[in-house]
């Protein structure tokens, strides 16, 4: 086994821990730490930041981006790139969805400053925000750019779905661990994305 997939392997066991944390709600006393610790200085203009953050990981948002991404891959005749984007978006928000059916968690009884209708675990703006510039890092990290330009996209890509993550619990939409869920999920995900297209070599 790949040293990706075993990295996978225990991300998953994490979840399902996390999972089974949740469900027996043994997780209150760190989302309440948490949500406390980043609404601690809120204020109307670090909420204007932190919604401004929040829709970069919004359903229109992300499928605005894979749609170009899929679009300029394919004008540059990489067509398993544009493969890769559509395939890992669609297994994420089927995951997603699938998951938020089975385990039904509530959202945070806080104010909550967006509204939202769906269940609350796992944070589907954490695991679209991460699946996504996840992958797109991926493609960075293994392309012909030049460093500096490769180290600068490479943290814009990174800080991206923290701040989503860090968005969707300053703005009451998520408890803590549902936001360290969608995390952990889509990571996995995206290591066994990697290890496919490394064994394939699609890149």
């Amino acid at each position: 086994m790949s040293k990706k997939l075993k990295i996978s392997l225990l991300l998953i066991i994490s979840f399902i821990i996390l999972t089974l944390l949740i469900v027996f709600d043994k997780t209150t006393g760190f989302d309440n730490f948490i949500y406390h610790l980043i609404t601690s200085h809120m204020n109307d203009p670090l909420t204007k930041v932190n919604k401004c953050f929040t829709f970069l990981g919004s359903t229109l948002f992300i499928i605005i981006l894979s749609v170009f991404f899929f679009f300029f891959y394919l004008f540059k005749k990489r067509k398993n790139c544009s493969f890769i984007i559509a395939s890992i978006i669609i297994i994420s928000t089927v995951l997603n969805n699938v998951i938020k059916l089975i385990i039904r968690r509530e959202r945070p009884l806080v104010l909550a400053l967006v509204t939202e209708k769906s269940f609350s675990f796992p944070s589907g703006h954490t695991m679209a925000s991460t699946t996504l510039y996840g992958i797109l890092l991926y493609f960075v990290i293994k392309s012909n750019l030049n460093k500096k330009v490769k180290i600068f996209l490479s943290i814009i890509l990174v800080l991206i779905p923290l701040l989503v993550g860090v968005s969707r619990i300053y703005l009451g939409a998520h408890y803590a661990s549902d936001v360290l869920g969608g995390f952990i999920l889509s990571l996995s995900l995206i290591l066994v994305s990697c290890h496919y297209i490394a064994k394939k070599e699609l890149l």
